[in-house]
């Protein structure tokens, strides 16, 4: 357990980092640096930690920076309700969980988080869910979430080397850019529905995967 606390830790120390980053004044956002092909992505999850022999949060296996467990545990620890672990609906052989929270606002966040068969972090996802009197959800709504979100999966330089990307694109339909061997996408719900919110990203395995036969058509994780 002092392992595991160790790495919830380090997770919200560069939380904390991250979303003071993401609330000061910033320059214009560059213009995003790729346009992988496909639709945005869709799954909810955090990232992956484990403590390595310092007691400190050993870096996941992949581009992401913490583990799967560490990641729900820290969110688990914030309130949210997490499922359990169940097969993928969009690739073949990966595992996703979710977890979720109304805040005091009455928006619904939730993230999800999908692993590959080795159990490292392929994919995880964010949410932000517009109050019921909320049929468009203001994008500045969501930076502080979805900043923490990148600090959990991907740690404090890449995840702030991701804000100023994120803080140019909340909002829009679609938008998505690379970086490190990772694909990020933003999102609204639809292009006719900006009441729910997403940030993703995915390593290029995952996008790869097949889905399960018997997946269907269109569902997270």
């Amino acid at each position: 357990m002092p392992a595991m606390n160790s790495a919830r830790m380090a997770i919200v120390g560069v939380i904390v980092i991250l979303v003071a980053s993401a609330c000061a004044p910033a320059a214009s956002p560059p213009p995003s640096t790729g346009t992988p092909t496909g639709a945005a992505v869709a799954s909810t999850a955090p990232a992956s930690s484990g403590a390595g022999p310092s007691s400190a949060p050993a870096p996941s296996a992949g581009f992401f920076a913490f583990d799967a467990e560490s990641i729900v545990g820290y969110y688990a620890s914030l309130g949210y309700t997490c499922g359990a672990v169940q097969p993928s609906t969009q690739a073949a052989g990966y595992s996703f969980r979710s977890c979720q929270l109304v805040d005091t606002d009455g928006r619904t966040r939730a993230i999800g988080i999908t692993t590959d068969p080795a159990d490292d972090v392929a994919e995880a996802y964010a949410s932000l869910q517009g109050a019921a009197s909320e049929t468009v959800l203001d994008p500045t709504v969501a930076i502080e979430p979805f900043s923490a979100f990148l600090g959990a999966m991907l740690g404090e330089t890449q995840g702030e080397s991701l804000l100023p990307w994120l803080a140019g694109h909340i909002g829009d339909t679609d938008a998505k850019t690379t970086l490190g061997g990772l694909t990020t996408a933003t999102y609204s719900e639809s292009a006719d529905d900006h009441s729910k919110l997403y940030v993703e990203i995915a390593n290029a395995a995952y996008l790869a995967a097949p889905r399960p036969k018997s997946a269907p058509t269109s569902s997270p994780g």
